[in-house]
C-alpha cells in the first residue's frame, strides 16, 4: 500500500507541474542566440553616441518620458516593457516621438513595481539598442 501511494503522489506532482506556466520572460531564445552579434552592435552604437537615450519615470503624471538623441534623426521601432514578475503585464509599442524627440508611454495602467524597458529603435540608417529598469510608484 506504501508503494501504490507513493506512486499515486507522484503521478500527482507531474500532473500538476505540467499546469504551471513558469511565464518565461522571451520564448524566442534560439533566434536571439541567433542574432546576438547584431544585438552587440546594436549595444555598441549606443555606447557610441554622445547623448544617449534618458528614459525617467514622472510619478505626479504617471508617465514614462524617453528623451531620444537630436543627434541622430527620426528614431523608429519598438519598445518592450516588462515586469519579470509576470509575463501577462508586457507592453509593446512602436517608437512614436514628438517634434522634439520625446515619447510619452502612460503609466496610469501599469502595477506599481520594477519594469525594464527594452528599446530597439533605429535612426539615420543605424541600429541601436537600450535597458532601463524602473520603479514604479504612486506620487
Amino acid at each position: 500500500m506504501v508503494y501504490g501511494a507513493f506512486a499515486l503522489v507522484m503521478v500527482a506532482f507531474v500532473l500538476q507541474s505540467r499546469r504551471y506556466d513558469p511565464g518565461l520572460v522571451r520564448k524566442d531564445y534560439y533566434n536571439l542566440d541567433l542574432n546576438y552579434q547584431e544585438h552587440m552592435e546594436k549595444k555598441q552604437n549606443t555606447a557610441n553616441l554622445a547623448v544617449g537615450l534618458k528614459v525617467q519615470f514622472d510619478a505626479v503624471r504617471r508617465v514614462i518620458r524617453l528623451q531620444f538623441p537630436e543627434t541622430t534623426g527620426a528614431p523608429s521601432g519598438s519598445i518592450k516593457c516588462f515586469r519579470p514578475v509576470n509575463v501577462h503585464d508586457d507592453i509593446n509599442l512602436d517608437v512614436r516621438t514628438g517634434p522634439d524627440g520625446t515619447m510619452e508611454i502612460p503609466a496610469g495602467r501599469m502595477s506599481n513595481g520594477l519594469w525594464r524597458l527594452e528599446v530597439d529603435w533605429q535612426a539615420g540608417g543605424t541600429k541601436y539598442f537600450n535597458e532601463a529598469t524602473l520603479t514604479l510608484t504612486n506620487a
